[in-house]
């Protein structure tokens, strides 16, 4: 096991632990990149370039060494394997663009919603959707690649819980509506990221002044309607 693969591992319970009570918080924290040296952070940017330019299957040890200026015995050091270095992208890949978009919301206290439609469609036209498009296939028939997604995932929605909720404490109910959305609005941008990827012409802001419209009228009624009897699940 590499020094990566066995310090995210510790990191990734710890943070799995803690997403509950603040996600956000535990996301930024359990970014593997800052604990890695430059080499292993140029190593890992230029697996991400590599995995773009040639698939999964040219996500070869020779290829990256060769992309990053080092030796595959680095790479190796770094990152153990081919899978180490999946698992890095996994846990790093969407962060910039998560945070870039939380923090632009931190600063709002007006307009929210509108933001928040803005930067989900900053983070689906993001160029690092085409890393995870290539991951995912080989994610899903791996138990822990898959479950490292989940965790990912989890850190996603919890974000952008956070980012709909504003300053206010919601009630039970309410934490489970806005939850809900969350739920919704990462399927929807990675359906329109899949669009825009397949089709030069596709115009990703009428799908999304549609969903900014729907919304401003609906969300309201969510808060307010107790979808789950008054005992939501955990």
């Amino acid at each position: 096991m590499s020094p990566y693969q066995r310090d995210a591992e510790a990191e990734s319970a710890a943070v799995v632990a803690d997403a509950a009570s603040n996600a956000h918080a535990a996301g930024v924290s359990g970014d593997p990149r800052q604990r890695m040296s430059p080499p292993a952070r140029s190593i890992l940017a230029a697996a991400q370039r590599v995995l773009v330019a040639k698939g999964f299957s040219g996500l070869t040890l020779r290829a990256i060494a060769r992309e990053s200026g080092e030796n595959s015995a680095s790479v190796q050091y770094y990152f153990g394997n081919k899978e180490g270095l999946v698992e890095a992208m996994i846990d790093s890949v969407f962060r910039d663009d998560q945070e870039d978009a939380a923090a632009a919301m931190s600063t709002v206290t007006s307009d929210r919603l509108p933001r928040f439609v803005d930067g989900l469609r900053t983070i689906s036209s993001s160029r690092s959707f085409r890393v995870f498009f290539d991951v995912l296939p080989y994610a899903l028939r791996d138990e822990g690649l898959r479950s490292r997604m989940a965790r990912a995932y989890d850190w996603y929605r919890q974000i952008k819980r956070d980012w709909l909720r504003g300053e206010d404490e919601p009630s039970a109910s309410e934490q489970q509506a806005l939850l809900g959305v969350a739920e919704l609005m990462t399927a929807v941008v990675d359906g329109l990221a899949i669009q825009e990827a397949i089709d030069d012409e596709f115009d990703m802001r009428r799908p999304y002044a549609v969903l900014e419209l729907m919304l401003q009228r609906s969300l309201p009624d969510l808060l307010e309607a107790d979808l789950f009897g008054g005992s939501p699940s955990a």
